[in-house]
């Protein structure tokens, strides 16, 4: 129960002087350390997310009124309010995992939600028909909530003509106009064509639903699809031509991108889908199905264990690679109300090299495929750590020398689009970060980073550095001037097997430059420890 009163204090205290939600708690006088902390942030977080929702069911069950004894307008010093309260209870009980409010039965607060709790679960059963949500889930408030676009593909595989969608958005029964320049936010019942995939994308106001049961949408004509989730298919698709080969989705489901690589190949050709998760593997059959995509040939397998040398695969000239990831990018715009310390934990920071590390077997995989010519390599990421040092460790590696793989230049990697990759996770080679893309909610996009590896002759490699082996050192003269050669000598040595063991031996020992840094300071540590022995 002081569970509950915490969280709902420090909703009060965020609406009275805003701030961030740790320091909310501090300010309302929540003292709880540990797992408890955790618990009341998290329960805070997620109430701010669903709020407008929750708003909507107290307003139309009118429940703070008829159980006015329980939640009364005014409420003693010290003590949430009435609201706050009903907000963080009604989060635990329609939205949290649990679905549950857990408290003692007894509790006078919990027994007169429960009295609600079937006009409660209907209504909001309303509210998703509404918005058009599948799942009561997508209500949250996040990136999309009151955002300025909302975005919607049109699917040439379905047989109709973009001038046929235009004339069915406009039409009476609709009654959107066509603006001919975009303009943020997009005007009520106004629409217009993206400016950066203007063949395909349209742009209507954040707020839209009107494909729900529209024969467009239960057709396959449109698919719902974020901006920036367009861009990996059509840097991949670049200077594509009927006759050059085959292509591979690696990490296929939803469908998505999948969907629009095969509009991209016209429908024909052959592209290979892979996924290896059952569930997600009936969502992209569903999905493939819908969108009428004659042209793929999906399968229910992990992509990691296709053989590169396969007669099958002789033909693959293109790779998407679109492998899980911390998916940090889906920003949620409550994010800033957090307030993290400055130093990440030591279990995120694992978590991120444990993904790093696989996402760079999945590039080094594709480098394999002896007739492959573009790899595309992309996450929801904003997260250098699986972004531009994934990249760089994927250039840095034996295989892309040895096949000839560098970095798209950005001639080839939407030109046109501004943000960029970040120079100082790239060795500081500008070229090298203008060759990939960088989008954020500023964008008017989720968060994503989207590089392209080619080898055609215009990649780019990182700079070579000096060898520390060939430099001249000054010599010392005294006692210690023999050991500390040896020492330095040593310390090569280790970061030379610490090299071949990141391109060597398998691809289960490929390690990021993010893992290769933390064994050196580990070395250094062991080191230091030796000496004063």
């Amino acid at each position: 129960m002081n569970f509950y009163k915490s969280a709902a204090m420090a909703l009060d205290h965020l609406d009275k002087h805003q701030g961030s939600v740790k320091g909310s708690l501090a300010a309302a006088g929540v003292t709880a350390t540990g797992g408890e902390a955790k618990r009341i942030l998290a329960l805070t977080i997620e109430t701010l997310k669903y709020r407008p929702i929750i708003l909507q069911l107290i307003e139309k069950t009118t429940i703070q009124s008829i159980e006015r004894l329980v939640f009364p307008r005014k409420t003693p010093r010290n003590s949430p309010s009435s609201q706050s309260l009903l907000l963080v209870l009604l989060h635990d009980l329609l939205f949290s995992s649990r679905l549950k409010i857990e408290a003692s039965d007894k509790w006078p607060p919990k027994e007169a939600i429960l009295r609600h709790q079937a006009r409660l679960r209907a209504e909001l059963v309303r509210i998703q028909i509404k918005e058009g949500k599948s799942r009561k889930e997508d209500l949250a408030k996040t990136s999309g909530d009151g955002e300025v676009v909302r975005y919607v593909r049109y699917n040439p595989n379905s047989g109709k003509t973009l001038q046929e969608l235009f004339a069915h958005l406009e039409s009476d029964k609709l009654g959107f106009e066509r603006l001919e320049e975009p303009v943020y936010p997009v005007p009520q019942r106004k629409y217009f064509m993206d400016p950066h995939l203007d063949d395909v994308l349209l742009a209507f106001p954040g707020g839209s639903n009107w494909w729900l049961r529209d024969e467009w949408y239960e057709g396959g004509g449109v698919i719902l699809q974020d901006k920036a989730s367009c861009f990996p298919a059509k840097v991949l698709m670049e200077g594509w031509e009927e006759d050059e080969g085959e292509c591979i989705d690696a990490t296929a489901a939803p469908g998505n991108k999948t969907s629009y690589i095969s509009a991209l190949m016209q429908n024909q050709g052959k592209l290979h889908a892979f996924e290896r998760s059952p569930n997600r593997y009936k969502t992209l059959e569903r999905m493939l199905e819908k969108a009428h995509c004659t042209n793929v040939d999906a399968r229910r397998a992990d992509f990691l264990e296709s053989n590169p040398d396969s007669y099958e695969y002789s033909k693959v000239t293109r790779i998407l690679l679109d492998p899980s990831c911390s998916g940090s990018g889906i920003v949620n715009r409550l994010d800033y109300l957090i307030d993290d310390d400055t130093e990440e934990s030591d279990s995120k920071v694992e978590r991120l090299e444990k993904l790093a590390s696989f996402q760079l077997q999945m590039i080094l995989h594709a480098f394999k495929f002896a007739s492959a010519k573009r790899i595309v390599y992309s996450t929801c990421s904003i997260h250098p750590e699986e972004d531009e040092r994934v990249v760089m460790s994927a250039l840095k590696s034996s295989i892309a020398k040895e096949r000839g793989w560098g970095l798209a230049p950005k001639t080839s990697v939407l030109p046109g689009w501004e943000r960029r990759g970040r120079p100082e996770e790239m060795g500081g080679d500008e070229d090298l970060a203008n060759g990939v893309i960088r989008c954020l909610p500023e964008d008017k996009t989720n968060g994503f980073f989207v590089s392209c590896f080619v080898r055609d002759g215009t990649g780019l490699w990182p700079r070579a550095k000096p060898n520390p082996r060939t430099l001249k050192r000054p010599r010392k003269d005294g006692p210690d001037a023999e050991g500390e050669a040896e020492e330095t000598k040593d310390d090569d040595g280790e970061v030379e097997e610490i090299a071949e063991e990141a391109t060597a031996g398998g691809e289960s020992k490929v390690k990021t430059a993010a893992q290769l840094e933390r064994i050196r300071r580990k070395k250094a540590q062991q080191k230091a420890k030796k000496r004063k022995v």
